[in-house]
């Protein structure tokens, strides 16, 4: 008698997605799971656990399953994936040492309870550095990390101290930058090192505004991007409490928009309405010729995208769709990679909803959006798009956003290596 086969919902994580269209490619060409066990040379137990995403796949079952399944690269994009959940949920991370949230919590902590200064110190900055930092900045907000993170990196290791001593601020915002660059990257712990080592010359220098940003925006999202809410929300609010009496309406913006993102993950509707409430209240009071530079980036856009994102989580996936439309219709056309994930967001909330033409318009636009990245989180978005409309691949439209996603999307590009 044959074993009953296991329903799998593809939307659950990105294991899942894999078992799922790995289930609909053995299926499509007719074979059972012991023929696919015969043909890539493992058993079928493993075909098994791999489809019902008890088991993560290894990169030989993946090759293998794509090769004799003729997928032509479809399965083999989702490897870095797969590599990079499996190593947050088993909590560990590529390499040596790994994101650990203790970390952040004790340099949170320290941080929050640090007494202020009077004033940050004094900076000697040079123009040309202030230029290559701009162009680099520039440069991954159109594009993504792949692009330039090689040149931020490079930066940090010529004489980053002593730039720190003459320019914190500078210093710092390299750091930061190598920091978002990481998590772009699929790299957490890089990230998470590079936001610490910024928050300790921050601390030096006495800057109690962008040690607050590195708080409630950076080491925030972070958590976010490792799942973990509950952290998110509480370096949200130590950020509010912690720049009381220095932080600006646009910084207390960004800090809401978190606490926003935050609750909507862990289901509290009530506090996230009422954290992006405050946020719009903060935005209207900014002006961004009298924010820090650091911050004059966060505008009527992103708060759109935030918005977007918390609906989504929340279920609210009209709402999701419309946020996510003013998000990209605000947007300056260079910023190819937030194009391609609020498409993505805006095609994965119209799938969930039913609208699944609609979706595959959208989601055509992200994917071209999303090759013309080096993004890992663009590709990710992108995939979780994918995934929203796997059960639907009885559809030929379908079907053929599946298959363009297969022949133009990138792999994933992922930093490997532990360092800077």
């Amino acid at each position: 008698m044959s074993r009953r086969t296991k329903p799998v919902d593809p939307t659950l994580s990105l294991a899942h997605f894999f078992g799922a269209e790995l289930r609909r490619r053995r299926e499509q060409v007719g074979w059972s799971q012991q023929d696919l066990a015969d043909r890539v040379l493992h058993g079928v137990d493993l075909v098994r656990k791999v489809e019902t995403a008890e088991r993560f796949p290894s990169s030989t079952l993946v090759t293998s399953c794509d090769d004799v399944l003729g997928a032509n690269g479809a399965l083999i994009q989702t490897l870095p994936l797969l590599e990079r959940e499996h190593a947050l949920r088993s909590r560990r991370r590529p390499g040596r040492g790994g994101f650990d949230a203790a970390d952040s919590d004790a340099a949170v902590l320290d941080w929050l309870i640090e007494p202020p200064r009077a004033r940050p110190a004094a900076e000697r900055v040079d123009d040309a550095d202030l230029v290559v930092l701009d162009r680099l900045r520039t440069g991954d907000r159109r594009v993504g990390a792949g692009a330039t993170h090689s040149r931020v990196v490079a930066r940090i290791e010529s004489g980053l101290d002593d730039l720190a001593a003459r320019a914190p601020g500078l210093a710092v915002g390299f750091l930061e930058l190598a920091g978002y660059q990481s998590v772009d990257l699929g790299a957490d712990d890089r990230a998470q090192r590079h936001y610490l080592r910024a928050m300790r010359i921050t601390s030096r220098a006495g800057d109690r505004r962008y040690g607050g940003y590195l708080v409630g925006v950076s080491i925030a999202h972070l958590a976010l991007h490792v799942d973990d809410a509950a952290r998110a929300e509480r370096f949200a609010g130590a950020a509010l409490r912690g720049t009381r009496s220095v932080s600006t309406p646009a910084m207390r913006a960004a800090f809401h928009a978190v606490l926003a993102r935050a609750r909507a993950r862990r289901g509290d509707e009530p506090g996230c309405t009422a954290a992006l409430l405050q946020a719009d209240t903060d935005l209207a009071r900014s002006v961004p010729a009298e924010e820090p530079e650091w911050i004059r980036y966060f505008g009527e856009a992103d708060l759109a995208d935030e918005r977007a994102h918390c609906s989504f989580d929340l279920g609210r996936d009209t709402t999701a769709h419309r946020e996510a439309s003013g998000a990209v219709a605000m947007l300056d056309p260079s910023r190819v990679r937030r194009l391609a994930m609020d498409t993505a967001l805006q095609a994965s909330a119209m799938a969930r909803s039913g609208e699944v033409e609609g979706a595959c318009i959208a989601g055509r636009a992200a994917v071209d959006f999303a090759a013309c990245t080096t993004s890992y989180r663009s590709v990710q978005r992108v995939t979780q798009m994918l995934a929203q409309l796997q059960r639907h691949t009885d559809l030929l439209v379908v079907r053929e956003l599946v298959d363009h996603a297969a022949a133009v999307l990138p792999p994933p590009p992922m930093l490997r290596r532990t360092g800077s």
